[in-house]
């Protein structure tokens, strides 16, 4: 009695999806991992922009005089962003200034968060010279896969005219 032909070859491949899954899976794992992180630091990067945006903009409504019951204006903003990101963030990471002129110069040293008295960053190209809120976040990130790590840099920068100037 002879056999069909698909039950003889049957039973020579038995392992064989075993053996097939076991050296797919790395590369599913590291996918999956990739998948996982990248996704994570898209997430982080939404927040920051949005917690920029939201800073900016409290800023843009507070008063250059504005007396608080701790911190100066500049620390208060800040506050905004840090809240508005949720943990994570550190206050270094975090850059508010109130400026004024097309080469952008803070208000005074109450309403900047740099050591140096410095805007957050240089947007003397939009020849804007109105006093506007400047704000400048950005935190470390990691991208993984299990066989490879990229550390990255996350960063959000927002704009907007101080209403002083409405």
């Amino acid at each position: 009695m002879r056999l069909p032909a698909n039950t003889r070859r049957w039973g020579l491949d038995r392992g064989a999806a075993v053996a097939e899954f076991a050296l797919v899976l790395p590369f599913l794992v590291m996918i999956m991992l990739g998948t996982i992180t990248a996704g994570i630091a898209l997430n982080n990067d939404l927040q920051l922009h949005h917690s920029a945006r939201d800073a900016a903009r409290y800023g843009a409504t507070v008063p250059e005089g504005q007396t608080f019951v701790s911190g100066n204006w500049a620390a208060n903003v800040r506050s905004v962003a840090l809240s508005r990101f949720g943990s994570g963030l550190n206050e270094s990471d975090v850059c508010v200034a109130l400026v004024s002129g097309i080469d952008p110069t803070p208000v005074s040293s109450n309403h900047t968060t740099e050591t140096n008295d410095a805007a957050c960053y240089d947007d003397s190209a939009a020849g804007i010279s109105d006093t506007r809120v400047q704000v400048s976040v950005s935190m470390p990130a990691k991208l993984e896969t299990g066989l490879f790590t990229a550390d990255i840099t996350l960063s959000a920068d927002a704009v907007s005219m101080h209403e002083s100037n409405a």
